[in-house]
């Protein structure tokens, strides 16, 4: 009977290679766990968006009947998993809010002029709302996203998004829109009174 002699390099080199495989197999495993633990953080965050949107679309029935339609239409938008375009309808509504805000705001008008522009665009507006603390630095900078990401879906085809900066841009865009819905609210009333 003959014996096989194997080398202590290649035994050396066959047992690297399994722990290798053992260590990739356990780092797989972690990294699915951590998948699995964000895809439930991701529907818990989705229910979150939905309640505050239903909220949203309950405080601005009476006022805005406009408003609250394009709100149930993201709701709709977002429960059919069509989540670019509920983000395209969400930087619309801020845009609307912020041209219905400042719009005849002259300072703002003057900046556009001295950057010898005739029209005021959704950047503007945005910059104009952080600078008078309307909006607040990372709120704008996620804002900043949701206007991107609007851009691209808006100009390009088979755009593919970050779900987590999606995420928190829709997140950010509701709450910006209940801050300017409250600020419209004060200003139609000190309006009205006067």
């Amino acid at each position: 009977m003959s014996t096989i002699k194997i080398h202590p390099a290649i035994l050396i080199a066959a047992g690297l290679i399994i722990l290798f495989l053992a260590i990739d197999h356990n780092h797989k495993n972690s990294r699915i766990a951590a998948l699995l633990r964000e895809i439930d953080r991701q529907q818990a965050l989705g229910k979150k968006v939905r309640g505050m949107l239903h909220d949203l679309v309950e405080q601005n029935k009476a006022v805005d009947p406009a408003l609250a339609n394009e709100l149930t239409q993201i709701i709709t938008l977002l429960n059919i998993k069509q989540d670019a375009t509920a983000l395209m309808k969400l930087a619309k509504v801020i845009e609307n809010l912020l041209v219905e805000l400042y719009s005849k705001d002259a300072e703002l008008k003057e900046k556009v002029k001295a950057a010898n522009r005739k029209k005021v665009v959704f950047a503007d507006y945005l910059e104009h709302a952080k600078a008078k603390g309307i909006i607040n630095k990372e709120d704008y900078h996620l804002i900043a996203v949701l206007k991107e990401i609007r851009n691209e879906e808006a100009h390009t085809l088979g755009v593919v998004k970050e779900v987590t900066r999606a995420a928190a841009a829709l997140v950010a865009g509701i709450g910006v829109v209940m801050s300017l819905c409250k600020i419209l609210k004060r200003t139609t009333v000190q309006t009205s009174a006067l």
